[in-house]
């Protein structure tokens, strides 16, 4: 599947388990083992637990590899490892406070 077929499947469930304000970065440039980064919040830690599973069972039943699931526990970040593209799901309270697109945005240089 590519990149461009995974992005939007993991957007679409994401949007259909009305997920908010979801973030799609192109990370290429900047590392190594991931292409795409998708940033979404949920409204609760419920919300963000079941967004994450409903991820990573969609990514299952359609073969994209899951190779691992962080956070589930506490679940105010839950993070779905899928090789290419890594989803985190974040609390409101926990999206403000880590500001993941800030860090993994290139900033250009003010020459």
């Amino acid at each position: 599947m590519k990149l461009t077929e995974q992005i939007r499947v993991v957007e679409n469930i994401i949007e259909e388990l009305k997920g908010e304000d979801i973030t799609t970065i192109n990370v290429m440039q900047q590392s190594d083992d991931m292409e795409a980064i998708v940033i979404a919040t949920g409204r609760s830690i419920q919300h963000v637990r079941g967004i994450a599973n409903n991820v990573s069972i969609e990514a299952k039943r359609l073969n994209m590899p899951v190779l691992g699931t962080e956070g589930a526990e506490s679940s105010e970040w839950v993070l779905v490892d899928l090789g290419e593209v890594i989803v985190h799901v974040m609390t409101e309270k926990s999206r403000e406070f880590y500001k993941l697109e800030r860090l993994w945005s290139i900033e250009e240089d003010e020459d």
